[in-house]
């Protein structure tokens, strides 16, 4: 005896505590739904494992349920149509409208009882 501790006392203590926690540790490691058949549980399994918690000294590490992760379908991006845009017609050129009797250019001259001609524009 050292100190007032008894060494075997101690020893005890440790290896029940041992012997707890790895009892705890295999009990938790045993998946619930192997006990479906034994009459107490009836539920299905549901894409995801259920919860365990682990007691570790003197702390407790609860897990939770883990949900199967799936990945995204890929994305595919189409490319935008073509947009095709119609060239519009060149506007007509310009020409003036000459008459010969009475002589001058449309708008001064309004009426040509001979017909207009048509001129190419020539500033004066």
């Amino acid at each position: 005896m050292r100190d007032g501790h008894d060494a075997t006392g101690t020893r005890r203590k440790w290896m029940g505590m041992s012997v707890l926690l790895a009892v705890l540790l295999v009990a938790s490691a045993v998946p619930g739904h192997t006990w479906q058949g034994m009459g107490g549980f009836r539920g299905t399994h549901h894409r995801f494992r259920h919860a365990r918690v682990f007691i570790t000294g003197s702390f407790v590490v609860p897990f939770g349920p883990v949900w199967a992760l799936y990945a995204y379908p890929p994305v595919v991006v189409a490319p935008p149509a073509p947009v095709y845009v119609q060239p519009s017609a060149p506007p007509p050129p310009p020409y003036w409208y000459a008459c010969d009797d009475p002589q001058g250019y449309y708008p001064y001259v309004q009426q040509c009882p001979g017909g207009w001609r048509q001129v190419s524009p020539t500033p004066p």
